[in-house]
């Protein structure tokens, strides 16, 4: 995600801090200060506040790693002040899979909540605070993160797609119907409960709520129609709709030759290409960076971040719908014994729909998908 800063990496997941992060932590000083509270006690609260995201870092976690058990991998986690984000390669449409991946989040604050129990005082009632413990001490702060691990556990469960508790909705209603009627329902009663969210912050005067209502009503419609998407390409080959027109550059060019095509040529992404042999895909945003950097003699191929992205011809497009989907425009190759054929990106595969679905009963939903990704 932009504007997110790495601070470790799991087994492979980048796991990072939004910069909206430092806002979360400039309410808590202004609460403190208003309050009155001395250097210790804010201290101690932004300690609470820390100790907290990084439950939220093991709960995003433990969805990562049960998604790894079914062989789906996970990119990245980003912490947010609304909580935090795991980048899963795709959300599967076997309901049992999902029903545990979604599970996973919960249970993990669940196990470390009992840990907690267990290091301070096994022998006291679970929800028993400790006795003759001071307010800022460290009794009440393992107490107090105790009890926010069991908040976050049952706030997660909240059926409100597509927090945890509305895709254990949606998988539990996918043992019965097909994912898209599963998903409507499960998005529409998200949105309901994010109006109720979005009306109780306001009533409260508690930022955080409108924000994740917000968050709630655009994210369930966005993967409500992201999901139409899939089902209406199900069984398109990528080669049906690969692109044979297309913007290009030689790796071994310069900046500064690449900066005269530009000027001619106001296509977002370039094929970067080695001879007839496609190396990877490079924004135009990149070449205008080293441009203003007056890196002129640098080649193009080392303005490329990561690998080349090979797509098989022989695919079809809902397999590699989520790839697509990280970028609308992004150009990848698409290969077919060996041999390039062509290009494909998300916004072709719906104009792909448009053209060769006009009057057909779907062609609604792929205008709404349209306007959803412009």
């Amino acid at each position: 995600m932009k504007g997110s800063i790495k601070i470790l990496s799991v087994r492979g997941i980048r796991i990072s801090v939004h910069w909206t992060f430092l806002l979360l932590l400039g309410w808590v000083v202004l609460l403190n200060v208003e309050q009155g509270t001395n250097a210790g006690r804010l201290l101690w609260s932004l300690l609470f506040v820390l100790a907290v995201f990084a439950c939220v870092a093991l709960h995003e976690l433990g969805h990562a790693m049960a998604a790894g058990y079914f062989g789906i991998r996970a990119r990245d986690i980003v912490l947010l002040p609304i909580g935090g984000t795991a980048s899963i390669e795709k959300f599967p449409d076997n309901p049992r899979q999902e029903l545990s991946i979604s599970l996973a989040g919960p249970a993990m604050n669940i196990i470390i909540a009992f840990l907690l129990w267990l290091l301070q005082d096994p022998g006291a009632p679970f929800w028993a605070q400790p006795e003759r413990a001071p307010a800022f001490g460290l009794g009440m702060f393992v107490f107090d993160l105790r009890m926010v691990n069991v908040g976050l556990a049952v706030f997660n469960l909240i059926p409100a797609f597509p927090m945890d508790g509305g895709r254990i909705l949606r998988a539990l209603l996918g043992f019965r119907m097909n994912y898209v009627r599963a998903t409507t329902i499960a998005a529409a009663i998200g949105k309901g409960i994010a109006w109720v969210f979005i009306a109780l912050g306001i009533v409260v005067i508690n930022p955080i709520l409108p924000l994740v209502g917000v968050f709630i009503l655009f994210s369930a419609g966005t993967e409500e129609h992201y999901l139409r998407l899939r089902s209406l390409v199900k069984g398109i080959r990528l080669n049906e709709v690969v692109m044979n027109d297309y913007a290009s550059l030689q790796a071994d060019m310069e900046v500064r030759e690449a900066a005269s095509i530009l000027m001619t040529n106001h296509s977002k992404y370039f094929m970067l290409m080695e001879g007839a042999r496609p190396v990877g895909s490079i924004n135009r945003l990149e070449v205008v960076k080293a441009l203003a950097e007056k890196r002129y003699g640098e080649k193009l191929h080392s303005l490329v971040k990561g690998e080349v992205s090979l797509l098989d011809g022989a695919a079809t497009a809902d397999t590699v719908l989520e790839q697509l989907g990280r970028d609308d425009e992004q150009l990848y190759p698409v290969v077919e014994g060996g041999q390039f054929e062509g290009v494909v990106s998300l916004n072709h595969i719906v104009e792909y729909l448009l053209l060769h679905r006009a009057g057909e009963e779907d062609y609604g939903r792929v205008r709404s998908l349209a306007g959803l990704l412009h």
